[in-house]
């Protein structure tokens, strides 16, 4: 097995550690109703499964070698640039705004590192 670079390792990790640490922020947000508590699992159960289907393609089989990680590196980008642009047009307080911002440049920065780092 080939040594797996350094980008798609940060990658993953930041996704797996980002989206389950939100898993906990969701189930114990008292101020979600059954459908925000949903579509926000939604959310966190899309990248942690990319997140490790991305991993053991990476890994494993050739044929798969790089379809799941270009879908992850793009619903990465798609998603902050959506969902952090709305927060950021939306009436949220200016600390939300920051961390959420936070947020997005590392998560958008990583996607782009591993997007120009993987073997073309």
């Amino acid at each position: 097995m080939a040594r797996w670079p350094r980008p798609l390792w940060v990658l993953v990790g930041w996704s797996w550690f980002l989206w389950i640490s939100r898993l906990r922020n969701v189930v114990s947000n008292d101020d979600l109703d059954s459908w925000g508590v949903s579509w926000r699992i939604g959310v966190v159960l899309a990248f942690v499964s990319l997140a490790t289907v991305a991993f053991v393609s990476e890994r494993g089989d050739r044929s798969w070698k790089g379809r799941p990680l270009d879908v992850l590196i793009w619903w990465t980008v798609g998603y902050w640039l959506v969902r952090g642009g709305g927060i950021l047009l939306d009436d949220h307080d200016a600390g939300f705004k920051a961390v959420h911002t936070v947020l997005m440049a590392i998560s958008i920065g990583l996607a782009m590192w591993v997007w120009t780092a993987r073997p073309r």
